[in-house]
């Protein structure tokens, strides 16, 4: 069975690059002299990369061109380089993040090219490729430390795949136990501070509260975030009550239509008098950081107390 001279590979990182090694070992199948060409949708040059594909290669009879960041290349302009003609074993594989199924891109890539989804895994799934992972790094691991290695990795197998060749490291015995995890494994599933700006736009304290907790960010810098996302929030509730249309909300805040549609929601649940007291408020407790009267972390406290139940804290 030949190989598909144009592939797209998108979904998770550590999928798709197993996906790519598994294309690329079937390529050298066919030609072990294979050369290997890196590129990266962001920086190529696709009229250029369009004439190098229909030209014959000066040192080798084979060539692997692949294209990370594909999802920087335009539907169109993908799709004219896909049904480029190609030389003699020539072949192309574009490596994208996590699109949907219907994104533009992954259309077009089915008109002209052959599709490997390769989504990120979740629930038991997620463990499950988690434990292969380690397997095949021949490390035995009772189950609760798979799970605790996939929560304190924040259930990115790509990170999971480098702790495991350091736990390989450490662990002569082949298993470790749950207790070594968080000395072992640095955190990549700690919180951004994005879902504390979009709690305390949604105005639910409880769990702006609880993101409060989980953060482990310099408060100076959550506080001035704060002030920012309120202020996004008050322009753009403001331009809601004038009906404004979503194309000119994106224009108007320099912002995607999905997260203006999100921003949107969290306006929503405000009046424009409302917003305007949060954001006095937070520029007043902005002040007082800067003059030196109220700690940072304080002033973001009462700023969520404000800004999500309308009321000023109490002292």
């Amino acid at each position: 069975m030949s190989l598909p001279s144009v592939a797209l590979i998108f979904g998770d990182p550590f999928r798709c690059d197993q996906a790519l090694a598994e294309r690329h070992e079937a390529i050298l199948a066919t030609d072990p002299k294979t050369e290997r060409h890196a590129l990266f949708g962001d920086e190529v040059d696709l009229s250029g990369l369009a004439t190098e594909l229909s030209s014959s290669a000066l040192f080798a009879d084979g060539r692997h061109f692949i294209v990370r960041h594909a999802e920087a290349i335009k539907p169109k302009a993908f799709q004219r380089l896909a049904e480029a003609p190609l030389s003699p074993a020539t072949y192309v594989t574009f490596v994208a993040g996590e699109l949907k199924a219907s994104s533009p891109l992954v259309k077009a890539a089915r008109e002209s090219a052959t599709v490997i989804a390769a989504p990120r895994p979740a629930g038991m799934r997620l463990e499950k490729a988690a434990s292969e992972l380690f397997a095949r790094a021949s490390l035995r691991l009772p189950p609760r430390t798979v799970k605790a290695f996939v929560e304190r990795s924040g259930g990115d197998l790509l990170a999971l795949s480098g702790e495991a060749d350091k736990l390989r490291a450490y662990v002569s015995t082949g298993e470790a136990v749950p207790d070594r995890v968080e000395q072992l494994v640095f955190s990549a599933g700690e919180t951004s501070m994005y879902p504390l700006l979009d709690r305390i736009g949604e105005r639910d304290t409880r769990a702006a509260l609880s993101c409060l907790a989980e953060l482990h960010d310099d408060p100076g810098r959550l506080l001035a975030a704060s002030v920012r996302h309120l202020s996004r929030l008050a322009m753009l509730r403001s331009l809601l009550d004038l009906k404004t249309d979503k194309a000119t909300l994106s224009s108007l805040l320099g912002a995607p239509s999905w997260l203006v549609s999100r921003l949107a929601g969290q306006a929503k649940r405000h009046t424009t008098d409302e917003l305007k007291t949060s954001l006095e408020r937070a520029i007043d407790l902005d002040t007082g950081v800067k003059r030196g009267l109220l700690r940072p972390a304080d002033a973001l406290l009462l700023l969520v107390f404000a800004a999500t139940t309308g009321r000023p804290a109490a002292p």
